[in-house]
């Protein structure tokens, strides 16, 4: 859920162990390790431990049956996927260009363990955004973590703003113009070295009692969603008229009041079990959502999802990510609609208006999602399918793994997929037929293709909006304005 919280010691530990790439202790350590959720120290999530080589890393996951004709495929395909880019190098790297030219690739998610500078950054993502203009492919979203205080992948010492934590602007005394100051100044400075969609700000809700409390303590606004909401609000609408970066809060429908980590546990639910509850931590995503769409800027604002389970809004208790209850029907559903989708702690199916939600949904990283854990590469490549099936518009996936989820898509648009795995896709999804997964599949290349062309055409391709020199030069003034309301 791109943070976990452990005690000092354990982070150490788990960081040595990463580093030796031993799995078998690391999982060991996770089950022993006393991880205590009053902790206030958190490590954001680590890339997927096969990228600690930068380029190349584990060899690319097969699919399960051969490469699709070129003429059966399907150039969007490439598009939903965003990978692990582990490092910055003014050269960049050769297997992601190749995977920009022969297969499309829509996004890349960008950590600095080199701690470039955002000049290097630049030239990087100039290089790739010139591979695809080259090759006749779509720009690339060139995504980062810039959050706040302890989830900024680029900060002061890369020439960036270094941004407050979450809970300073939620006690800042004029919060609504810190808000956009953050968001505004993250907006410039990003687009300045050419990167384009922000993994940004959190809307959950801080609870006090919730099994996510250290993780969130400070990383959250506040526990009051009407100081939450307008604070994102206040974000969504700086991103929007800064027109060049998309901006993508987490983690809908809320993790706020979850019982604990999806990062390592597979069962993680939503506390949230009563109607006011629940409301509670969607207030955020909806004050949000009306906003962008009443100023008809939904196409620089969009949502992560939750990998939690929310038995109130879906009573299949399917993790949010898998559910086309949560995804479509409700995230989707227009505001005037009264769902019964789920029930509550009594068994009672209270009713919530939908959503209203247009903007991209893009999927927490699937390499720390506990429920991936021991899975064989076609049956994450099988999550990853139902994942997309149900409203997953951009799915964040270890680069390794590209291959093998874009060939998998690629079998079942072109009807190619071998007959084992069309039953074990059939009954993983719960749809009656073959038939029926193919034309929902169809259906939603169409949907979420036109999501993805239609806000990378509104933000423009980044090499149209890059500037010069340090990444701070591009905010100015507001960053002294800035620290002066969050000190």
């Amino acid at each position: 859920m791109c943070a976990r919280s452990f005690g000092a010691s354990a982070a150490s530990c788990l960081l040595f162990l990463a580093r030796m790439r031993n799995l078998s202790l690391l999982v060991s350590l996770l089950a022993l390790t006393a991880c205590s959720v009053d902790d206030d120290e958190y490590q954001p999530s680590a890339p997927p431990e096969e990228t600690d080589s930068w380029e190349g890393g584990k060899e690319d996951a097969p699919s399960p049956g051969p490469e699709v004709p070129a003429a059966e495929q399907s150039a969007d395909i490439g598009q939903f996927f965003m990978v692990d880019h582990y490092g910055v190098t003014a050269e960049g790297y050769a297997d992601i260009r190749n995977k920009i030219k022969t297969k499309n690739l829509g996004a890349i998610i960008l950590w600095n363990p080199t701690n470039a500078s955002g000049e290097t950054l630049r030239t990087m993502l100039r290089g790739y955004s010139e591979v695809a203009r080259l090759a006749g492919r779509d720009e690339l979203f060139f995504a980062s973590d810039q959050e706040e205080a302890k989830t900024q992948r680029f900060s002061g010492a890369h020439g960036f703003t270094s941004l407050f934590s979450g809970s300073v602007l939620g006690d800042a005394a004029q919060r609504e113009r810190i808000c956009d100051l953050h968001a505004r100044i993250t907006a410039k400075e990003m687009a300045s070295t050419g990167m384009n969609m922000s993994l940004g700000t959190v809307s959950d809700v801080y609870t006090s009692d919730s099994g996510t409390r250290g993780m969130f303590r400070t990383r959250a606004i506040d526990s009051d969603p009407n100081i939450v909401g307008p604070c994102i609000v206040a974000m969504a609408r700086a991103y929007a008229e800064e027109e060049h970066v998309v901006f993508i809060t987490k983690h809908f429908p809320g993790l706020g009041n979850a019982s604990g980590n999806t990062d390592v546990d597979a069962s993680v639910h939503t506390r949230s079990n009563t109607k006011a509850a629940m409301e509670r931590e969607l207030a955020p995503y909806r004050a949000a959502s009306a906003a962008v769409t009443e100023a008809d800027a939904w196409s620089h604002f969009g949502a992560m999802i939750s990998h939690a389970s929310y038995p109130i809004l879906d009573a299949s208790n399917t993790p949010a990510t898998l559910s086309s209850t949560i995804l479509q029907t409700f995230m989707r559903g227009e505001a005037s609609e009264q769902l019964a989708l789920g029930h509550d702690k009594d068994g009672r199916s209270p009713t919530f208006a939908g959503m209203g939600f247009r903007g991209l949904a893009v999927s927490d990283a699937f390499w720390t999602w506990g429920a991936t854990r021991g899975l064989t590469p076609i049956q994450r490549q099988r999550l990853m399918a139902r994942a997309f099936l149900a409203g997953i518009d951009i799915l964040m996936i270890a680069k390794s793994d590209f291959t093998g989820a874009w060939g998998y898509f690629q079998l079942v648009h072109a009807n190619r997929m071998p007959e084992a795995e069309k039953q074990e896709l059939v009954n993983a999804t719960g749809l009656g037929s073959w038939d029926e997964v193919r034309a929902r599949f169809e259906q939603r290349i169409q949907d979420s293709a036109a999501r993805i062309h239609q806000v990378k055409s509104t933000i423009g391709r980044s090499t149209t909006f890059t500037g010069s020199g340090p990444a701070r030069d591009a905010s100015g003034a507001l960053a002294g304005e800035y620290r002066s309301l969050g000190s």
